[in-house]
Protein backbone atom coordinates (compact mmCIF):
# COMPACT_ATOMS: atom_id res chain seq x y z
CA UNK A 1 0.00 0.00 0.00
CA UNK A 2 1.43 3.62 -0.57
CA UNK A 3 0.43 6.75 -0.21
CA UNK A 4 1.79 9.83 -2.48
CA UNK A 5 0.72 13.01 -1.10
CA UNK A 6 0.32 15.87 -3.28
CA UNK A 7 1.41 18.95 -1.10
CA UNK A 8 5.33 20.29 -1.84
CA UNK A 9 6.90 21.91 1.45
CA UNK A 10 9.66 24.31 2.25
CA UNK A 11 12.70 22.68 3.80
CA UNK A 12 12.26 23.69 6.88
CA UNK A 13 8.70 22.01 7.40
CA UNK A 14 10.89 18.90 7.78
CA UNK A 15 11.09 18.82 11.11
CA UNK A 16 7.23 19.46 11.59
CA UNK A 17 5.94 16.99 9.12
CA UNK A 18 8.54 14.10 10.44
CA UNK A 19 6.34 14.92 14.26
CA UNK A 20 3.41 15.08 12.61
CA UNK A 21 4.37 11.81 10.87
CA UNK A 22 5.59 10.00 14.39
CA UNK A 23 2.24 11.33 16.16
CA UNK A 24 0.40 8.81 13.85
CA UNK A 25 -2.29 6.14 15.23
CA UNK A 26 0.13 3.12 15.19
CA UNK A 27 -0.61 -0.29 15.95
CA UNK A 28 0.68 -2.26 19.68
CA UNK A 29 3.92 -3.28 18.08
CA UNK A 30 5.92 -4.51 14.90
CA UNK A 31 9.22 -5.05 13.94
CA UNK A 32 10.72 -4.06 10.63
CA UNK A 33 14.17 -3.85 8.84
CA UNK A 34 16.01 -1.38 6.19
CA UNK A 35 19.08 -1.81 4.06
CA UNK A 36 19.16 -5.13 3.04
CA UNK A 37 18.40 -6.20 7.07
CA UNK A 38 21.59 -4.67 8.01
CA UNK A 39 19.34 -2.50 10.25
CA UNK A 40 16.35 -3.31 12.51
CA UNK A 41 14.08 -1.69 15.19
CA UNK A 42 10.97 -2.73 17.00
CA UNK A 43 8.32 -1.28 19.46
CA UNK A 44 5.78 -2.58 21.65
CA UNK A 45 3.21 -1.26 24.31
CA UNK A 46 3.86 -3.83 26.42
CA UNK A 47 1.48 -5.12 28.95
CA UNK A 48 0.69 -2.33 31.36
CA UNK A 49 1.26 0.97 29.94
CA UNK A 50 -1.97 2.47 27.75
CA UNK A 51 0.07 4.29 25.64
CA UNK A 52 3.57 3.58 23.47
CA UNK A 53 5.82 6.98 24.12
CA UNK A 54 8.72 5.23 22.57
CA UNK A 55 9.76 6.98 19.50
CA UNK A 56 12.96 4.73 17.53
CA UNK A 57 13.89 5.39 13.98
CA UNK A 58 16.75 4.90 11.13
CA UNK A 59 17.39 7.25 8.74
CA UNK A 60 19.47 7.72 5.45
CA UNK A 61 20.51 10.33 3.57
CA UNK A 62 21.82 10.16 -0.01
CA UNK A 63 23.93 13.67 0.07
CA UNK A 64 25.54 12.61 -3.64
CA UNK A 65 25.98 9.54 -5.70
CA UNK A 66 29.18 8.70 -3.40
CA UNK A 67 28.45 10.19 -0.54
CA UNK A 68 25.50 9.10 2.53
CA UNK A 69 24.77 9.03 6.09
CA UNK A 70 22.55 6.69 8.28
CA UNK A 71 21.07 8.63 11.66
CA UNK A 72 19.70 5.64 14.49
CA UNK A 73 17.44 7.10 17.55
CA UNK A 74 15.84 6.27 19.95
CA UNK A 75 13.52 8.68 22.46
CA UNK A 76 11.85 7.31 25.52
CA UNK A 77 9.08 10.03 26.08
CA UNK A 78 8.88 10.70 30.13
CA UNK A 79 6.34 9.00 31.87
CA UNK A 80 4.52 11.19 34.96
CA UNK A 81 5.73 14.22 32.67
CA UNK A 82 3.93 15.81 30.34
CA UNK A 83 3.09 14.71 26.78
CA UNK A 84 5.58 11.74 27.02
CA UNK A 85 4.70 10.45 23.25
CA UNK A 86 4.94 14.15 21.86
CA UNK A 87 8.10 15.06 23.65
CA UNK A 88 10.00 11.50 22.31
CA UNK A 89 8.45 12.34 18.46
CA UNK A 90 9.72 15.91 18.88
CA UNK A 91 13.05 15.58 19.83
CA UNK A 92 13.50 13.00 16.86
CA UNK A 93 12.18 15.49 14.46
CA UNK A 94 14.34 18.42 15.84
CA UNK A 95 17.14 15.91 16.20
CA UNK A 96 17.07 14.73 12.80
CA UNK A 97 16.60 17.48 11.13
CA UNK A 98 19.22 19.66 12.83
CA UNK A 99 21.69 16.75 11.69
CA UNK A 100 20.42 16.92 7.84
CA UNK A 101 20.63 20.98 8.53
CA UNK A 102 24.09 20.44 9.21
CA UNK A 103 25.28 18.15 7.08
CA UNK A 104 28.68 19.43 6.60
CA UNK A 105 29.94 19.99 10.29
CA UNK A 106 32.07 17.27 12.00
CA UNK A 107 29.57 14.50 13.40
CA UNK A 108 30.43 14.48 16.73
CA UNK A 109 29.72 18.10 17.08
CA UNK A 110 26.72 17.79 14.75
CA UNK A 111 25.48 14.78 17.80
CA UNK A 112 25.79 17.48 20.22
CA UNK A 113 23.77 20.17 18.28
CA UNK A 114 21.34 18.42 17.21
CA UNK A 115 20.93 17.23 20.95
CA UNK A 116 20.71 21.14 22.30
CA UNK A 117 18.02 21.90 19.84
CA UNK A 118 16.24 19.15 20.40
CA UNK A 119 15.93 20.11 24.37
CA UNK A 120 15.56 23.92 23.40
CA UNK A 121 12.94 22.70 20.85
CA UNK A 122 11.27 20.51 24.11
CA UNK A 123 12.40 22.83 26.53
CA UNK A 124 10.24 26.39 25.12
CA UNK A 125 7.09 23.95 24.41
CA UNK A 126 6.72 22.28 27.80
CA UNK A 127 9.37 24.63 30.17
CA UNK A 128 10.77 21.64 32.37
CA UNK A 129 7.72 19.74 32.30
CA UNK A 130 8.00 17.17 29.70
CA UNK A 131 10.87 15.32 28.10
CA UNK A 132 12.34 12.83 26.74
CA UNK A 133 15.54 10.41 26.60
CA UNK A 134 17.79 10.04 23.30
CA UNK A 135 20.24 7.52 22.59
CA UNK A 136 21.51 7.85 18.62
CA UNK A 137 24.22 7.30 16.42
CA UNK A 138 25.59 8.61 12.90
CA UNK A 139 27.95 6.69 10.57
CA UNK A 140 29.07 7.96 7.28
CA UNK A 141 30.06 6.49 3.89
CA UNK A 142 33.49 8.02 4.57
CA UNK A 143 33.61 5.22 7.23
CA UNK A 144 32.88 8.40 10.42
CA UNK A 145 31.33 6.86 13.36
CA UNK A 146 29.77 8.76 16.59
CA UNK A 147 27.52 8.14 19.33
CA UNK A 148 25.37 10.11 21.74
CA UNK A 149 23.43 9.63 25.00
CA UNK A 150 21.26 11.71 27.05
CA UNK A 151 18.60 9.31 29.79
CA UNK A 152 18.51 5.92 31.02
CA UNK A 153 17.92 4.92 27.57
CA UNK A 154 21.04 2.98 26.24
CA UNK A 155 23.23 2.28 23.59
CA UNK A 156 25.35 -1.62 23.61
CA UNK A 157 27.64 -2.84 21.20
CA UNK A 158 29.53 -6.35 20.36
CA UNK A 159 32.64 -6.34 20.37
CA UNK A 160 35.54 -9.05 20.68
CA UNK A 161 34.39 -9.90 24.25
CA UNK A 162 30.31 -10.09 23.73
CA UNK A 163 27.61 -7.41 24.78
CA UNK A 164 28.46 -4.55 26.86
CA UNK A 165 26.68 -0.87 27.61
CA UNK A 166 28.90 1.84 26.77
CA UNK A 167 26.44 4.98 27.41
CA UNK A 168 25.87 5.83 31.14
CA UNK A 169 22.66 6.35 32.49
CA UNK A 170 22.28 9.63 33.38
CA UNK A 171 20.69 8.45 36.89
CA UNK A 172 22.62 8.99 40.14
CA UNK A 173 23.16 5.18 40.09
CA UNK A 174 24.60 5.31 36.15
CA UNK A 175 26.90 7.83 36.76
CA UNK A 176 28.94 6.91 40.15
CA UNK A 177 28.36 2.97 39.48
CA UNK A 178 28.85 0.44 36.49
CA UNK A 179 25.49 1.52 35.03
CA UNK A 180 25.69 -1.89 33.17
CA UNK A 181 24.87 -4.13 36.15
CA UNK A 182 22.36 -1.25 37.25
CA UNK A 183 19.10 -2.53 35.66
CA UNK A 184 16.00 0.03 36.98
CA UNK A 185 17.63 2.94 37.94
CA UNK A 186 15.56 6.06 38.68
CA UNK A 187 15.63 9.51 39.18
CA UNK A 188 17.09 11.51 35.61
CA UNK A 189 19.59 14.08 36.18
CA UNK A 190 19.42 14.89 31.91
CA UNK A 191 16.91 14.16 29.51
CA UNK A 192 15.89 16.03 26.38
CA UNK A 193 13.58 18.99 27.63
CA UNK A 194 15.44 19.74 30.89
CA UNK A 195 16.73 23.08 29.74
CA UNK A 196 19.89 24.96 29.36
CA UNK A 197 22.00 23.02 31.95
CA UNK A 198 21.84 20.07 29.43
CA UNK A 199 25.17 18.63 28.81
CA UNK A 200 24.96 15.19 26.23
CA UNK A 201 27.62 13.62 26.29
CA UNK A 202 28.92 11.54 23.04
CA UNK A 203 29.92 7.68 23.91
CA UNK A 204 33.41 6.04 23.38
CA UNK A 205 33.96 2.88 21.93
CA UNK A 206 37.43 1.70 22.45
CA UNK A 207 37.53 0.11 19.31
CA UNK A 208 34.83 1.35 16.64
CA UNK A 209 36.06 -0.73 13.44
CA UNK A 210 35.38 -4.05 15.62
CA UNK A 211 31.68 -3.53 16.29
CA UNK A 212 30.13 -6.62 15.29
CA UNK A 213 26.22 -5.40 16.53
CA UNK A 214 25.04 -1.95 17.17
CA UNK A 215 21.59 -1.40 19.97
CA UNK A 216 19.94 1.08 21.20
CA UNK A 217 17.42 0.26 23.61
CA UNK A 218 14.91 1.59 25.77
CA UNK A 219 13.98 1.27 29.57
CA UNK A 220 11.44 -2.08 28.54
CA UNK A 221 14.15 -4.06 27.75
CA UNK A 222 15.86 -3.63 31.21
CA UNK A 223 13.65 -5.34 33.06
CA UNK A 224 15.20 -8.15 30.87
CA UNK A 225 18.36 -9.67 33.78
CA UNK A 226 21.29 -8.73 32.47
CA UNK A 227 22.86 -12.42 31.29
CA UNK A 228 19.76 -12.72 29.89
CA UNK A 229 19.55 -9.56 27.86
CA UNK A 230 23.17 -10.60 26.56
CA UNK A 231 22.40 -14.03 25.77
CA UNK A 232 19.88 -13.16 23.69
CA UNK A 233 21.45 -10.57 21.81
CA UNK A 234 24.84 -12.34 21.06
CA UNK A 235 22.93 -14.87 19.11
CA UNK A 236 24.29 -15.25 15.55
CA UNK A 237 20.44 -14.27 14.15
CA UNK A 238 19.34 -11.96 11.51
CA UNK A 239 18.65 -8.01 13.27
CA UNK A 240 15.03 -8.26 12.77
CA UNK A 241 14.71 -12.00 14.42
CA UNK A 242 16.88 -10.26 17.43
CA UNK A 243 14.79 -7.20 18.04
CA UNK A 244 11.81 -9.51 17.82
CA UNK A 245 13.07 -12.03 20.40
CA UNK A 246 13.70 -9.06 23.06
CA UNK A 247 9.96 -7.86 22.51
CA UNK A 248 8.95 -11.31 23.03
CA UNK A 249 10.84 -11.49 26.33
CA UNK A 250 10.64 -8.20 27.51
CA UNK A 251 6.73 -9.50 28.00
CA UNK A 252 7.33 -12.55 29.00
CA UNK A 253 9.07 -10.58 31.92
CA UNK A 254 5.80 -8.78 32.60
CA UNK A 255 5.82 -5.71 30.14
CA UNK A 256 6.00 -3.51 32.93
CA UNK A 257 7.06 -0.31 30.17
CA UNK A 258 6.96 0.31 26.15
CA UNK A 259 10.03 -1.37 25.00
CA UNK A 260 11.73 0.09 21.94
CA UNK A 261 14.84 -1.35 20.32
CA UNK A 262 17.29 -0.62 17.40
CA UNK A 263 19.96 -2.89 16.09
CA UNK A 264 22.72 -2.62 13.51
CA UNK A 265 24.93 -5.24 12.58
CA UNK A 266 28.45 -4.51 10.42
CA UNK A 267 27.60 -1.02 10.92
CA UNK A 268 30.84 0.59 9.11
CA UNK A 269 30.29 -2.67 6.18
CA UNK A 270 26.85 -1.29 5.09
CA UNK A 271 28.75 1.03 2.69
CA UNK A 272 30.55 -1.78 1.37
CA UNK A 273 26.78 -2.53 -1.34
CA UNK A 274 26.08 0.99 -2.08
CA UNK A 275 24.44 0.04 -5.16
CA UNK A 276 22.08 -1.92 -3.45
CA UNK A 277 21.82 0.70 -0.67
CA UNK A 278 22.13 3.89 -2.62
CA UNK A 279 19.24 5.50 -2.72
CA UNK A 280 18.22 9.03 -5.30
CA UNK A 281 20.40 11.63 -4.37
CA UNK A 282 18.98 14.51 -2.26
CA UNK A 283 16.41 12.13 -0.71
CA UNK A 284 16.00 11.44 2.87
CA UNK A 285 14.56 7.97 3.96
CA UNK A 286 13.50 7.55 7.40
CA UNK A 287 11.95 4.45 8.75
CA UNK A 288 10.56 2.92 11.90
CA UNK A 289 8.86 0.13 13.42
CA UNK A 290 5.66 0.97 11.81
CA UNK A 291 6.36 2.05 8.33
CA UNK A 292 8.41 4.32 6.15
CA UNK A 293 8.60 7.67 4.43
CA UNK A 294 10.71 9.26 2.02
CA UNK A 295 11.38 12.76 1.93
CA UNK A 296 12.48 13.71 -2.06
CA UNK A 297 15.12 16.64 -2.91
CA UNK A 298 15.40 18.19 0.75
CA UNK A 299 19.84 18.08 0.18
CA UNK A 300 19.72 19.11 -3.06
CA UNK A 301 16.45 21.33 -3.37
CA UNK A 302 15.10 24.27 -0.78
CA UNK A 303 11.90 21.89 -1.46
CA UNK A 304 10.49 18.40 -0.18
CA UNK A 305 8.23 16.10 -1.64
CA UNK A 306 6.91 13.38 0.87
CA UNK A 307 6.42 9.87 0.01
CA UNK A 308 4.89 7.67 2.65
CA UNK A 309 4.63 3.49 2.78
CA UNK A 310 2.96 1.76 5.20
Amino acid sequence: MQKIEETVMPQQALKEHIQLWLNRPIESGAVREMLNGSVAMASDIGNIRPENQDRVVCVQVQVSASKSFIIGVLCDGMGGMASGANCASLSIATFLSSCIKNQLMPIGPRLITAVEDANNDVYTLYNGNGGATLSAFIFDSDGQFEAINVGDSRIYANLAHGIKQYSKDDTFAGQNADAAGVHLSKGLLQFVGVGPDIKPQLVTFPKIRQIKRLILTSDGAHYIEDSTFKQILNQRTSAAELCKRMIDVSKWCGGFDNTSILIANDVLKIFANTDETAIPIGTVKLTDAFGEIHFIGVTALDTLDPIIRA
